[in-house]
């Protein structure tokens, strides 16, 4: 039975979470970016040793795709993102001039700055260009922290287990940390490998079309793709450029409905056949993770909720007390399923 004393002390337990997570914003953010950038590293090279490479030659192949994507963000953080981001407010002059020109002959009544407010629209592609990377400093700080993580990750597990001291209990926890770190390494590595694909598709379409800053959007698209239910709307970014760019719907149309199809594949078919249902999120606690961690952590927060809540919810399922948290998190079984 729950006392008043242990809910008062579990309420200020959860009020110190979250005031350590607000104004340990600076500490946090990079902290839990370079943990996921470990996981990742660490799901890649697992991957090409069962490709039969010995582990040193999957650890060098790791880290070269990792320098190499941070190349190419650098580069785009650094071109088209920073281009963007000065260009911003001119075709939101645009985008108002088409809509109003288009809604005028339907006589709806509409005042298109009701709709579109160009100062908050402008600001926010603006923040939205230039928050993509990181600070230097806070890129350094990342690489650092993934740098300390990689040397010393052959004894974390080993760190963890002598806090038990049956050495029965000792085992069960080194497994128990194995297991959890597989399927959160598992999860990023195939949302990452999706995500990638996402982009690519999205920049070769957009080059075949000839919409200007391909690369920034397939960025855009590649970061969104990690949030699975709200993910597709990214989509709808590089349409109202071409929307924009071109004057008609034709191209825009285009590109809402293929990204769109390929962006339902990849997260609902194939996510589900690689992983299976038991790491699916239910759509309200997605929601809620995003406002949550939104406020809390600003745009980083967007980006974290859900690779942050799956982890949440993969290590409560292996901790009988907090089995329930993972229960609470998970989707609806199918209905076929909940027939049976």
């Amino acid at each position: 039975m729950v006392t008043s004393r242990d809910f008062a002390n579990g309420l200020l337990s959860a009020l110190a979470l979250l005031l350590l997570l607000v104004f340990g914003r600076p500490l946090l953010v990079p902290l839990v970016f370079a943990l996921l950038i470990w996981a990742v590293f660490n799901a890649f090279a697992d991957a090409l040793v069962q490709f039969k490479l010995p582990r040193w030659l999957a650890w060098l192949g790791s880290l070269f795709l990792f320098l190499g994507a941070l190349y190419v963000l650098t580069r785009i953080i650094g071109g088209e993102a920073a281009q963007f981001a000065a260009e911003a407010p001119g075709y939101v002059t645009i985008l108002e001039q088409f809509i109003a020109t288009q809604l005028a002959p339907l006589r709806l009544g509409v005042n298109v700055e009701d709709l579109i407010s160009r100062s908050d629209l402008a600001g926010f592609l603006t923040s939205l260009a230039t928050s993509l990377g990181f600070s230097l400093f806070g890129l350094i700080q990342v690489l650092i922290y993934v740098g300390f993580l990689l040397a010393e990750q052959s004894d974390i597990g080993s760190k963890f287990a002598r806090f038990q001291i049956d050495p029965v209990r000792k085992q069960e926890s080194q497994i128990l940390l194995h297991r959890i770190a597989w399927q959160i390494q598992s999860y990023l590595g195939v949302c990452t490998v999706l995500s990638a694909i996402m982009g690519i598709a999205s920049y070769a379409l957009l080059i075949l079309l000839g919409v200007k800053f391909a690369a920034f959007w397939a960025l855009l698209i590649f970061i969104v793709t990690y949030i699975p239910t709200i993910g597709a709307v990214a989509v709808v970014l590089p349409a109202l450029m071409a929307l924009v760019q071109f004057g008609t719907f034709g191209p825009a149309l285009l590109i809402v409905v293929v990204l769109g199809a390929v962006h339902f594949v990849l997260l609902n078919v194939a996510a589900t056949l690689i992983l299976g249902q038991s790491l699916n999120l239910s759509p309200f606690v997605i929601i809620f993770a995003l406002t949550f961690w939104g406020l809390v952590w600003g745009l980083a927060g967007l980006f974290l909720a859900v690779p942050i809540t799956a982890a949440i919810a993969i290590v409560c399922a292996h901790i009988d007390g907090l089995r329930w948290v993972s229960i609470l998190f998970a989707a609806p079984p199918p209905t076929a399923t909940r027939k049976r």
